[in-house]
């Protein structure tokens, strides 16, 4: 092995799938990835390329491949995951809850996908940005969904590690929630989430984005797991970032 092989190998590297539907492609999202990018070498598979680092002075340790995610292989080159240290899933349905089929296809089949590539690639941490209403029992959809992919991943042998980040929601830069278009009465809810958390437990407390994306890459950088899986939510999130959680 030659001595550049040798010394991409000792650089720790990230591997990021997708984007968590409309809300997570933002300025708030790039700038939180952006401060690993000046560390580590990150590759990303995503649906579409963006542009929002190339400004970084550390930009060319970002190289982003296309996925396909109707493949079992994500439609890339399995190499791109090799010698990773820690994957992020943050994958979701581009159409919210409005399309059945999007969301099965997106928020379990290739979130399920990805996770086996990088199980076979022996990548020893895959994170995956769930959410408190995943649950294979859920009578929505979307809860059902997700919950089969987080039980599908939790039981895999191969990780290490296995961190479920657990959000209620998320708000972004002016405060508001990520948009859903889902039936009315699953949108009216999803509106009145921010006051009705206020009188529910803290796990059904929205979060805002950056908050959401800096918990999982500190989680990454400096904290240590008690156990194989852990799921983590609102308060867990909280206290990763220093932030009060009873706020």
């Amino acid at each position: 092995m030659s001595a550049l092989a040798d010394e991409r190998r000792r650089r720790s590297r990230l591997c990021q799938l997708g984007e968590r539907g409309k809300g997570m492609a933002t300025s708030t999202h790039y700038r939180a990835w952006g401060l690993a990018i000046r560390r580590l070498e990150v590759h990303t598979l995503v649906r579409r390329k963006t542009s929002a680092f190339k400004e970084l002075s550390a930009a060319a340790k970002l190289h982003q491949h296309i996925a396909d995610f109707r493949n079992d292989d994500c439609g890339v080159e399995a190499s791109a995951l090799d010698g990773v240290d820690a994957a992020f899933c943050v994958l979701g349905a581009r159409s919210g809850w409005s399309d059945a089929a999007d969301v099965a296809a997106v928020e379990r089949d290739a979130v399920i996908n990805f996770a086996r590539l990088c199980e076979a690639r022996g990548v020893p941490h895959f994170s995956l940005l769930s959410s408190v209403w995943a649950d294979p029992k859920s009578n929505f959809a979307f809860g059902r969904l997700q919950g089969e992919a987080l039980e599908a991943v939790a039981k895999m042998d191969g990780f290490k590690r296995v961190s479920i980040f657990r959000p209620s929601a998320a708000k972004g830069p002016d405060g508001q929630l990520a948009s859903s278009s889902g039936p009315f009465l699953g949108g009216l809810l999803w509106r009145s989430l921010p006051v009705a958390s206020q009188f529910m437990h803290n796990r059904y407390r929205p979060m805002a984005l950056e908050e959401i994306v800096l918990a999982m890459r500190l989680n990454v950088e400096l904290c240590d797991a008690s156990e194989k899986v852990e799921r983590l939510e609102y308060r867990d999130m909280m206290m990763i970032i220093g932030k009060d959680s009873d706020l």
